[in-house]
């Protein structure tokens, strides 16, 4: 059964969700044992109330992961690789790409659309790479709970409830990686 509170301080009304605490207790520190802290936090964070979306600067800890994943590293080498053959002074470039060279990262974030920037400074590329993706609640949940067997279906079925019930809430997260490459002189 569901409550409504007061918000402290606040004119605000907030319905809550024994369901969401419950979900919160069981299936955060799952998704953190067997992903890892990104896949827990995006997780928690949809548990919260109404969340928005997140966006992650260049020194948080999932910048600095996707940075290091060979996904990201050829998106770079690639689009320099090309601007220096072509000696241009910007390049722009829209894609998507799945993360899978680390299994939290794959969970998490799974398959992204980035935006890749590169403008020419004094002999080197300045890059900025903005990754974002919806999280897939019902992907990740039936991978989260043991893959295609009945235990993840089951995990998939529920998930889809949880969102029809507003349990869970979809967003969107926006990474912002920064690079700097040797350019074309």
């Amino acid at each position: 059964m569901r409550g409504v509170e007061k918000v402290k301080d606040s004119t605000d009304t907030v319905i809550h969700y024994p369901d969401r605490k419950a979900f919160a207790l069981v299936a955060v520190p799952i998704a953190r044992k067997k992903y890892g802290d990104i896949t827990a936090n995006l997780l928690q964070h949809s548990l919260d109330y109404k969340p928005g979306n997140l966006h992650f600067n260049e020194w948080s800890y999932e910048a600095q992961q996707i940075k290091k994943s060979k996904e990201h590293i050829a998106i770079v080498n690639e689009e320099v690789k090309k601007a220096n053959a072509n000696k241009v002074k910007s390049f722009s470039y829209n894609g998507s790409k799945g993360l899978e060279s680390d299994k939290d990262l794959y969970n998490a974030f799974h398959k992204m659309k980035y935006k890749i920037d590169g403008t020419y400074v004094k002999g080197q590329w300045e890059i900025t790479t903005i990754y974002y993706d919806k999280y897939n609640f019902e992907y990740n949940f039936k991978q989260m709970f043991t893959g295609d067997n009945k235990l993840g279906w089951a995990a998939a079925n529920l998930t889809n409830l949880m969102e029809s019930w507003g349990t869970l809430n979809e967003y969107t997260s926006y990474v912002t990686v920064t690079d700097t490459k040797k350019a074309w002189k």
